[in-house]
C-alpha cells in the first residue's frame, strides 16, 4: 500500500510504500506524521532563489528541528590512525554534549566532546545491556523494542547469508558473527549449513540469545583473536564497526583469525550521502555509541591497513526515496554516496 502526502501548495510531495514510511523515515528519524507534515510546510514555504528539492527539505528540516546549541569552536583532537581533522557538528541532536570532527572533505569521521577548552576525542562506548535493546530509544539510544523486531531482523539475516554467498564467495565454513546480539543472523546462518560463533559485548544479549540455544563468546575480539589464529572462513561486523574506537586495530585482529582468503563483511553508515548533508546534526547515524564514521573510500583504506583487499563494496539508499524517486537513490548508490555502506573485503593470500 502506497502513501502519498504534499505540502498544502503541492511544492513537495511524497510518496512511498506506508512501510517504509512508518518503519523508515518515521522511526529513523523520530517523526510524528504531524511533524513530517508540518516539516514539508516548512520546506515549502522557501522563497528567493530557485531550490532543490533537498535544499528546500534541509531549510524546513532547520526549522522543524533547530541545530542543538553547541560550544564555541575550539582544537579537535586527532582521530583514528593520527587524522588531523575539524569540527563538522559541535553539538549532535541526540547527545548535544558531543559532536563530530571530520577530514578529508567529510570521508571519515570521529565523537568527540567538548571539555571547556577543546574537543577530546571519545574513545569510549556506552554500556550495551537492556535499556539499549529493549528501553525507549529517544532516552537511552541503541534499538528500542528488539525482541517484537525479531520476524524482519531475521528476515534481514537471510538476505545478508545470501550476500554472503554471492559477495563474499563463500558457499559452505565456518563464520564468526561480531556484535551477535540476540543471534539472528546465526540463525540464518545455521539454516544455510554454515559452522557459526558469536561474539558479544553485551550480557544481556548474550542471555538472549542463550534462550535460542546460541552460546555466545563473551567480551571482544581484542580477548580471543591470539588463540584463534586462521579459524575462521569469513568474519562479519553488521553495525559494529562505527562503535569501535580504534578500527584499523580490529581489523588487523579479524585479519589474523581469517584462514588465507577468507573475507570480511561490514556494514556501517555512510558519512558521505546526501542524508548527512540534508539532517545535519540531526543525522540519525550521529549517536553517542557511534564512535567512527566511514565513507567507502576511508573505509576501504582502513581494511587496506590490515590486509583486506576490496571484494565488492556497495552503498544502499532508501531513506530520501519518497522525495526524489528510486531513479535518484539508484544513482547515489552508484556513486557510493548511499546512506549504508555494506563492503567485502577478503584477505590476501601469502
Amino acid at each position: 500500500m502506497n502513501i502519498k502526502l504534499s505540502s498544502s501548495d503541492g511544492a513537495i510531495r511524497y510518496e512511498d510504500i506506508s512501510d517504509h514510511f512508518e518503519n523508515g523515515l518515521l522511526r529513523l528519524m523520530n517523526l510524528s506524521r504531524d511533524e513530517f507534515l508540518r516539516w514539508l510546510e516548512f520546506a515549502s514555504a522557501r522563497t528567493g532563489e530557485e531550490a532543490g528539492v533537498l535544499e528546500r527539505l534541509r531549510d524546513g528540516w532547520e526549522r522543524l528541528r533547530p541545530v542543538p546549541a553547541a560550544p564555541r569552536l575550539g582544537t579537535v583532537d586527532d582521530g583514528p590512525e593520527g587524522r588531523t581533522g575539524q569540527v563538522w557538528q559541535a553539538a549532535i541532536a541526540e547527545t548535544p554534549t558531543h559532536g563530530v570532527a571530520v577530514s578529508g572533505g567529510r570521508e571519515h569521521g570521529w565523537l568527540v566532546r567538548w571539555d571547556g577548552a577543546r574537543f577530546v576525542r571519545e574513545t569510549s562506548p556506552p554500556a550495551y545491556e537492556e535499556g539499549y535493546f529493549e528501553g525507549d530509544k529517544r532516552e537511552a539510544g541503541g534499538y528500542g523494542g528488539y525482541a517484537e523486531q525479531a520476524a524482519w531482523r531475521r528476515e534481514k539475516s537471510a538476505r545478508q547469508v545470501r550476500e554472503l554467498r554471492e559477495h563474499g564467495g563463500l558457499d559452505l565454513g565456518r563464520v564468526l558473527d561480531i556484535g551477535s546480539g540476540y543471534g539472528y543472523f546465526r540463525m540464518a546462518l545455521a539454516d544455510a549449513g554454515y559452522e557459526h560463533d558469536g561474539l558479544e559485548v553485551s550480557s544481556f544479549a548474550r542471555e538472549a540469545a542463550s534462550h535460542a540455544g546460541l552460546a555466545t563468546y563473551a567480551g571482544e575480539l581484542e580477548d580471543h583473536w591470539r588463540g584463534w589464529g586462521g579459524r575462521y572462513d569469513a568474519v562479519t561486523l553488521f553495525d559494529v564497526i562505527e562503535h569501535v574506537s580504534e578500527p584499523a586495530s580490529l581489523l588487523t585482529q579479524i585479519a589474523f583469525v581469517l584462514r588465507p582468503g577468507g573475507v570480511v563483511g561490514i556494514k556501517t553508515p555512510n558519512l558521505n550521502c546526501p542524508e548527512a548533508e540534508l539532517f545535519g546534526a540531526h543525522y540519525h547515524s550521529l549517536k553517542r555509541e557511534h564512535l567512527t564514521f566511514f565513507s567507502a573510500s576511508s573505509l576501504t583504506a582502513t581494511a587496506a591497513v590490515a590486509g583486506l583487499r576490496p571484494q565488492h563494496v556497495t552503498t544502499v539508499s532508501h531513506l530520501l526515496a519518497g522525495f526524489v524517486g528510486t531513479a535518484q537513490t539508484r544513482a547515489w548508490e552508484r556513486e557510493l554516496r548511499g546512506a549504508d555502506l555494506v563492503a567485502w573485503y577478503r584477505l590476501e593470500r601469502p
